[in-house]
């Protein structure tokens, strides 16, 4: 083997009990899960790796190994294809890799087929950490406790060679610190915040954090949620921590009254002594949009509610499907996450993106896991042109021609529903396609993926109720 690529997998991996027991999801029962899907982005080469699980204490859980083929994906479904984890683990898991590798992890309540309306379903999506991603301090633009039903909590995990103790600084809506909280971590091994828990936060709390690696290095993932106790409440968000920040981020999918989408907004100024203001250009139907913040102190989340006309007066007549670019004033580094969510029809679906840092951009974007009509769930792509001319894009489906696409405007976002791609099969239930995505262009480019349960597009397994929506950032390589 050669040498050894290295992905920090962070949201606790569980058999049976992923992070939260059921009194933290309110009153939602059950158990939650995890599954892994890890690509290979080598389009030449098989990947040999090895996933190896840890336990809180540190300590070693499982490890196993696998071959995957050139351009291609696998997943892992830990309840039932990694036998050697024992019930109730909660964990890490870091991927090594003889050729370059990207991974995202899915948490979920696996409730009976399509779930109910008393018991539904719940899902959420991160990205695994390249080694190269991973720093001493990691920030987290949105948290909550007791916040109109909604909880978060944070899963950090040490990525050193050492033990060390981890600190998390709470600040409130204004920018204030209101508390912190510190855990010792054992390397390789991972800790819960749990905010509900924490009895020095308000209810009603709703801030960002910032989280201090104790001097080794760190990765982090928060889930917020809604109260779960029935479809309508179901919203399970998943997001990465940032490790560092821009003076500029891109934002490749945005919604405003987009068939009950609506989309939200999180920006955070990561440094520790400046304010900043923030101009967000958004984009739709090839029209611009400007919007100034208002002063954002170190540590303090900015972010406005698209679906509320009065938090953004730029966009007020506006609907569709658009994207936008975040700059901050004076060179102070801020980072941001993107929500979108359904509270009306099909209610209780919701998902959460990390916009990219200007000086991630590059020609060629890979996605792990997209789907088209698999059991039900289908996806769809958004790529951004973040370069200065008009885009040319090649899309590669594994196991599919490529195609072009032509003429995407710098700024503008592509989109594209899987089942609707060349070569795939027409007609609902006819695809079951579940591979990976690849997309060079001409220009600088990021992008992200999200998938759902569409019955309208598969009607093999009915109605489902509760959270089925989830998205994940694109790997630019």
């Amino acid at each position: 083997m050669g040498k050894s690529l290295k992905m920090w997998i962070v949201v606790a991996l569980a058999v049976v009990a992923l992070l939260l027991t059921a009194a933290s999801l309110g009153a939602q029962g059950g158990t939650w899960v995890s599954g892994v899907t890890v690509q290979n982005l080598s389009a030449t080469s098989d990947a040999n790796i090895t996933i190896t699980f840890y336990n809180q204490d540190g300590s070693q859980a499982h490890s196993l190994s696998d071959t995957i083929s050139a351009g291609g994906q696998k997943t892992w479904y830990l309840p039932t294809q990694v036998p050697g984890l024992g019930d109730g683990f909660i964990g890490s898991a870091v991927v090594s890799s003889d050729q370059p590798v990207a991974a995202i992890v899915n948490t979920q309540v696996p409730t009976t087929g399509t779930g109910t309306m008393e018991n539904p379903n719940r899902v959420g999506t991160s990205t695994g950490v390249l080694e190269g991603k991973v720093g001493p301090k990691a920030y987290v633009t949105q948290i909550m406790k007791a916040y109109y039903g909604w909880n978060s909590y944070l899963a950090v995990q040490n990525a050193g060679a050492s033990n060390t103790t981890v600190t998390v600084h709470y600040y409130d809506d204004t920018g204030t610190e209101v508390d912190t909280d510190t855990h010792a971590i054992p390397a390789n091994a991972s800790y819960v915040f749990r905010q509900p828990d924490n009895t020095a936060l308000p209810s009603n709390f709703v801030g960002s954090a910032v989280i201090d690696g104790g001097g080794q290095n760190i990765a982090a993932v928060c889930n917020f949620y809604n109260a779960g106790t029935d479809h309508t409440t179901a919203q399970f968000h998943s997001y990465n921590g940032f490790t560092s920040g821009a003076t500029k981020l891109y934002l490749p999918r945005l919604v405003k009254d987009y068939y009950n989408y609506q989309s939200g907004l999180k920006v955070q100024n990561i440094s520790e002594t400046s304010s900043t203001t923030v101009t967000v250009t958004y984009h739709f139907g090839g029209s611009t949009y400007v919007q100034t913040s208002s002063t954002i102190e170190p540590g303090q989340a900015w972010g406005p509610y698209l679906g509320s006309e009065g938090q953004v007066p730029e966009l007020a007549g506006v609907s569709g499907s658009g994207s936008a670019v975040i700059e901050s004033t004076g060179g102070v580094p801020i980072v941001a996450t993107i929500n979108e969510d359904n509270r009306v029809d099909p209610p209780g679906r919701g998902v959460t993106y990390n916009a990219f840092l200007d000086g991630e951009q590059t020609s060629t974007v890979s996605f792990p896991q997209v789907t088209a009509e698999y059991y039900g769930y289908s996806s769809g792509v958004q790529i951004q042109n973040v370069g200065t001319a008009s885009a040319d894009l090649t899309v590669t489906y594994s196991g599919q021609a490529p195609f072009a696409v032509t003429g995407i405007a710098p700024g503008e976002s592509w989109s594209q529903f899987a089942p609707n791609a060349p070569g795939m099969t027409a007609g609902p239930g006819n695809d079951d396609y579940n591979g990976s995505v690849t997309v060079t262009s001409t220009q600088a480019i990021v992008g992200i993926a999200n998938l759902s349960f569409r019955q309208d597009v598969d009607g093999r397994y009915g109605m489902n109720y509760g959270d089925s929506f989830a998205a994940y950032n694109g790997i630019n390589q």
